[in-house]
């Protein structure tokens, strides 16, 4: 783990059932249940969104998107402190956080979704060929930034940064598969929040 990083574990449940848990740098331990999955080809080929989420938003560099926000002290509505002890304030902190960090979330979600349907082969399947043969190829960069639109877009969204995030997320979905229920896959989320620049949107 790098320095100053913070873990995050993914719990399998039973079934398509996981917990997610952010360890957060002031010692408070935040969890939230997760049911939602992202395709992403390869074998086994899907993995939980949420830690489809962490790839994606580390690889773009997306610093207010999801875990952005749960690391610098931000409180979405299904995420619960089961471990710690919150600082006084730290309600209104957390909705501060939210609140700046604006449409960013939104255009995390969106870009989380682009990038793992271009993985699945979703976004430009070859002409004549199969949903598998496409998602081996990086789609044009145009069909990219149509898919997330462009109030969305982000420039770090390469193609060199689809690799990156295809090979992650392939391998992060067979390491989730080959997890027995109860156990946990480890990640660290490492992007600090910057300094609040002027909002683009």
């Amino acid at each position: 783990m790098t320095r100053g990083a913070v873990r995050v574990e993914f719990v399998k449940g039973e079934g398509r059932r996981y917990r997610s848990r952010l360890h957060r740098a002031d010692g408070v331990v935040v969890e939230f249940e997760g049911g939602a999955w992202n395709k992403v080809g390869g074998r086994p080929g899907e993995l939980p969104h949420d830690l489809a989420h962490l790839i994606v938003e580390d690889e773009l560099g997306l610093r207010e998107g999801v875990w952005g926000v749960l690391a610098a002290g931000g409180m979405f509505r299904h995420a619960t402190v089961v471990a710690g002890r919150r600082a006084p304030q730290a309600t209104r902190r957390g909705r501060d956080v939210i609140d700046e960090a604006g449409d960013d979330i939104m255009q995390a979600e969106i870009l989380t979704r682009v990038v793992c349907d271009a993985c699945a082969g979703a976004l430009a399947p070859a002409p004549g060929g199969s949903r598998r043969a496409a998602a081996e190829h990086a789609p044009d960069p145009a069909a990219l930034r149509r898919a997330a639109g462009e109030r969305w877009w982000d420039d770090a969204l390469t193609t060199a940064a689809l690799d990156r995030c295809r090979e992650r997320l392939r391998a992060a979905a067979a390491e989730w598969a080959a997890l027995a229920p109860g156990a946990a896959l480890e990640a660290a989320w490492s992007h600090a929040a910057p300094a609040r620049p002027a909002k683009r949107r």
